[in-house]
């Protein structure tokens, strides 16, 4: 292909690029101005929906607009809450994220061959470019997932922490729903997405659904058999009357020894863990530290003769 026809796929990749400059220079001022005006202290929100890069996507890259049917909408919105993305508009982001790297990879792996590989036939082009695309459409989603699996490690570790913060204010005679208001800005300091997700939760209470539903819904976004696990001990402690904070302490002892038992797992892994580079980085030193003056040795004696 000429010069000429290679023209407008550097000018539809340049143009791409510039788009994506521009939307993430919009997001860091909007974030920059948003922090000006905070008062000193205060988190700033994670949701863009009031900015002008918020309205923009928003606007261009709405589900509607891409028939995302309401279905398929709660289930968007589900993955994205489990990821950590509580924007109100996190599916036009989804949907922005989608078209640009199914779009920009292709363009940028032909350009990429074009300079480096000029040689190579059609057809190969034509296989990479739509197995560029193809991975295009798989890295949100694959993004997403990893997202998930992060924030439900950080979940699993610091849910401990958060039975034994309730077991206290329980025991110190306060509501449910009101020591999950009490501990929620200390678990926002150490996780910032269990903070939202508590925050949710309040919110739900608030809007009147009961205590059963507001924590299942809890326990489906943290994604977690423990989540789950407590959920379960508590809708019991509510249906048969029985004392709250008993069943939080016992349940509490079993997670953190349950996060103890996965912490010796972990330790127990790393001898097998440390096999590849041992034997990748540390032996191959080893062995020619030790054979090299026998080598050197040889060869003086075989140059001798």
């Amino acid at each position: 292909m000429s010069d000429l026809g290679l023209a407008p796929i550097i000018l539809l990749c340049a143009a791409a690029v510039a788009f994506i400059v521009y939307v993430a220079g919009q997001y860091v001022a909007d974030q920059v101005q948003l922090r000006r005006r905070l008062p000193a202290g205060a988190p700033a929100p994670d949701a863009p929906q009031t900015t002008r890069l918020g309205a923009l996507v928003a606007e261009h890259f709405s589900e509607q607009r891409f028939g995302v049917d309401s279905v398929l909408r709660r289930k968007l919105r589900r993955v994205l809450l489990r990821a950590g993305f509580f924007s109100d508009n996190a599916i036009s982001f989804y949907v922005l994220a989608r078209l640009s790297t199914v779009v920009l990879l292709p363009c940028l792996v032909y350009v990429a061959i074009r300079l480096f590989a000029p040689t190579l036939s059609f057809s190969i082009i034509l296989l990479v470019m739509a197995i560029s695309a193809g991975l295009g459409i798989l890295l949100p989603d694959a993004y997403l997932s990893r997202r998930q699996n992060h924030l439900a490690d950080q979940y699993r570790l610091i849910f401990p922490d958060l039975l034994d913060l309730l077991v206290v204010c329980v025991g110190a005679g306060l509501s449910l729903d009101a020591a999950f208001e009490r501990i929620r800005d200390q678990m926002a300091k150490r996780s910032r997405a269990l903070g939202v997700n508590l925050e949710i939760f309040g919110a739900e209470k608030r809007a009147g659904r009961s205590s059963v539903e507001a924590l299942n819904s809890l326990a489906d976004r943290l994604i977690i058999d423990e989540a789950a696990s407590f959920v379960a001990v508590l809708r019991h402690s509510f249906e048969l009357g029985a004392d709250i904070s008993e069943g939080l302490r016992v349940f509490s002892d079993e997670m953190r020894d349950k996060r103890m038992l996965r912490a010796e797992e972990n330790a127990n892994k790393l001898p097998v863990k440390m096999v590849g580079p041992l034997a990748l980085c540390i032996f191959p030193v080893i062995l020619m530290i030790v054979l090299l003056p026998v080598l050197l040795k040889l060869m003086t004696v075989f140059h001798q003769h």
